[in-house]
Order: structure tokens, then C-alpha cells, then sequence
């Protein structure tokens, strides 16, 4: 059964290292002064051409970051969405068929939990509000994914264990505690 806007309390955004975004890369990457890893701070990334869902996200809603693979896979980011636009044109199967296919691109305000910080998927399985989400039930679905709003509130929780309230609240989490 498809979902409604009334169903989600956040969305999950999937990247995979494996497969080309080198996001822990990035992760070292950063500067060691200067900016932190849980400064808010802007990104984006495709979302499916295919699914339907990309039509239901809105500006304000939440958003997750959930880093696949086999290492270290879990919630890495948390803030809400600032967009969506359509990507630049994209010709090929995996965004929904032909040249011009274009992905729209959610664009996101978000805090980054870092290596050290970030919500392991054996703490997401071990968490009853969390343990039958859509992110473990269907691992391989493209962009985006989603929590319920009881699902959203137990990450929320997760989240506040390792973060201060000044940066929930920074990146609109504060609300669900």
C-alpha cells in the first residue's frame, strides 16, 4: 500500500560507499579547525526518478542520513529538508529509463554525528521502536525511505543521548523529545 505525508515523520536518505559516494572519505576530510562535524551544514542527494514518494517530501520535513554497507552502517545526519529541485539531466537506467530522465535532488540542513557518534544499525535493531522500520525491512528500496512518527521519536532519543539540546534544537529535532 503506498504511503501518505500523513504516515511519515522522517525521511531516511540512503548512501552507499561502496558504490561511489564517498562519504567517509568526506568525513576525513574535514577540517580539524574551524568547522565542526555537528555544525549544521547544507548537502543534497538524488532521490529515486521512479518513486512516487519524491513528490510527497516538503520543505521543513525531517530528515536522516543512513550510511548501507557492510562497515559501520547507521544514521550519520539528522536535520530537515530545504528542497527539492530537479537534478541536472541524467541519461541512464537507474534513474527510471532514458535520457531524459531527470532526479529531483532533496536538499537538507543537517548535523553530522560523525564515526564516533552515529546510530549503528545493531542499536536501530536493538531499539523497539525502531526494530521493524522500513530502513531494515527493505534495506535495497531507493531514495527516500521513511520513519513513522513513533519510529522518528525513537531515533530522536537515540540522537539526544549523544547530542546537546542546543544542536537538536539547531536541527529541528528538539520538538520530538
Amino acid at each position: 500500500m503506498p504511503i501518505t505525508r500523513a504516515d511519515v515523520g522522517c525521511w531516511i536518505i540512503k548512501c552507499n560507499p561502496a558504490t561511489g559516494t564517498d562519504y567517509f572519505g568526506t568525513l576525513d576530510r574535514m577540517p580539524s579547525t574551524g568547522v565542526s562535524p555537528t555544525d549544521l551544514h547544507p548537502d543534497s542527494w538524488c532521490l529515486s526518478a521512479r518513486s512516487r514518494r519524491r513528490t510527497l517530501v516538503r520543505e521543513g520535513d525531517l530528515v536522516a542520513l543512513w550510511v548501507t554497507g557492510p562497515k559501520y552502517p547507521g544514521i550519520y545526519e539528522y536535520g530537515w529538508v530545504t528542497g527539492v529541485r530537479p537534478d541536472e539531466p541524467a541519461a541512464g537506467p537507474e534513474f527510471g529509463g532514458g535520457k531524459d530522465a531527470v532526479p529531483d535532488k532533496l536538499h537538507y540542513q543537517a548535523i553530522r554525528l560523525g564515526r564516533a557518534g552515529h546510530i549503528a544499525r545493531s542499536l536501530v535493531q536493538a531499539t523497539p521502536e525502531l526494530a521493524a522500520c522500513e530502513q531494515l525491512r527493505a534495506p535495497m528500496m531507493s531514495n527516500p525511505s521513511y520513519l513513522t512518527d513513533d519510529e522518528t521519536r525513537g531515533l530522536a532519543q537515540l540522537i539526544a543521548a549523544r547530542q546537546s539540546a542546543e544542536q537538536l534544537r539547531a536541527a529541528r529535532w528538539d520538538t520530538l523529545l
